[in-house]
């Protein structure tokens, strides 16, 4: 395979050098703290100046009727190591595509050269705004859609205008899709949380269940519904957030690549490090994955309620004698597949309730 060469060598070597000495100040500032979000806002801002620079260097100006878009982890600044740029080159018409396709060839060339993993599309004002069942992953994706450069004002007419009101439309079939791609991805890991090796993006309980779980509230906004109301005793998700993310920047970093399985190996490392415990620590790796399971147990039960159907009305007789149903139920009670308390509220308060 032919290697990719930019045209502009002399942009790519005056910038190499000091891409690749930030990526590893920014390693080496995780390797010391351990710390998931500040090393993806550090990662994610390295990305935005890279990026702009290059293009300020093909394109001097700002064109008018071509914008640059970040979507996905890029867009909502969790960028992870070795995780792809997420970039949308969006078009006004087909005219202003044809007319900067050699710039999109070249950022594209160019960003590769430095190091950067990059997935774009390329989309005109047009096919943003027609939602379709075979396009609909593109459109969960632009749910975290943030400008980067170009022409603001077609960005501006693009989110304001153009997406809000075909997102509102869609939110039917988007919502259902998101259901449905969860469904899928939980059963491929036998839908729980606990697994030998587990995979802390994808499987349940991994970063992705935060994300959909965030996916949904949006289009809930956006449909004018009011989001699903947190879980009873379920914690606050921002440390299990940080703690999971932590742990994929460390597998990124240990294995090179985008590579999110904890295996054995390097769950004994995460444990000698403390990592994500934030207290210096070591721990025994068993010890270690009861953390692992508690936060991946908290991300999981945050998006569970939101992809499941509505508890069924009790029956007259349940309304009628609340009492009676309760004693007859015990404290605990099937309810849809899922294990339900009678009473909830004894348990407020109790945070060895999430013990292991």
């Amino acid at each position: 395979m032919k290697e990719r060469s930019s045209t502009h060598p002399s942009l790519t070597a005056a910038m190499a050098g000091a891409c690749e000495e930030r990526r590893a100040l920014i390693r080496k500032e995780f390797e010391v703290h351990g710390s998931g979000m500040p090393t993806l806002r550090a990662l994610c801002a390295f990305a935005d100046e890279t990026l702009l620079r290059v293009w300020n260097e093909l394109r001097p100006g700002t064109p008018r009727r071509f914008a640059l878009l970040a979507l996905g982890g890029y867009g909502r600044r969790m960028l992870f190591p070795h995780s792809d740029l997420d970039v949308l080159f969006l078009f006004e018409d087909g005219t202003a595509e044809k007319e900067f396709k050699p710039l999109v060839a070249e950022l594209s060339r160019t960003l590769w050269d430095l190091g950067f993993r990059v997935s774009s599309a390329g989309r005109t004002v047009e096919e943003c705004k027609r939602v379709e069942e075979d396009n609909g992953e593109f459109h969960l994706a632009l749910l975290d859609r943030r400008f980067l450069a170009g022409d603001r004002e077609l960005y501006d007419c693009l989110d304001a205008r153009i997406l809000r009101d075909s997102e509102r439309r869609a939110c039917r079939f988007l919502t259902a899709e998101i259901v449905r791609l969860t469904h899928e991805r939980h059963a491929r890991y036998g839908n729980t949380i606990f697994h030998l090796e587990p995979n802390v993006k994808d499987a349940p309980g991994g970063l992705r269940d935060h994300h959909t779980a965030a996916w949904l509230d949006a289009l809930a906004k956006k449909a004018g519904a009011a989001p699903a109301p947190p879980v009873l005793l379920v914690p606050p998700p921002a440390r299990a957030i940080e703690f999971l993310s932590a742990v994929r920047c460390f597998l990124h970093y240990a294995n090179g690549r985008n590579d999110n399985g904890l295996t054995y190996e390097l769950q004994e490392t995460a444990a000698r490090r403390a990592l994500g415990a934030a207290d210096g620590i070591a721990r025994d790796p068993a010890e270690w994955m009861r953390l692992y399971f508690q936060h991946a147990r908290t991300l999981n039960r945050e998006l569970l309620p939101k992809i499941e159907p509505p508890p069924k009305r009790p029956s007259f007789w349940a309304r009628r004698f609340p009492a009676l149903a309760g004693r007859e139920r015990g404290p605990f009670f099937v309810e849809d597949r899922r294990l339900e308390l009678a009473a909830p509220a004894a348990l407020r308060g109790r945070p060895d309730v999430f013990a292991f």
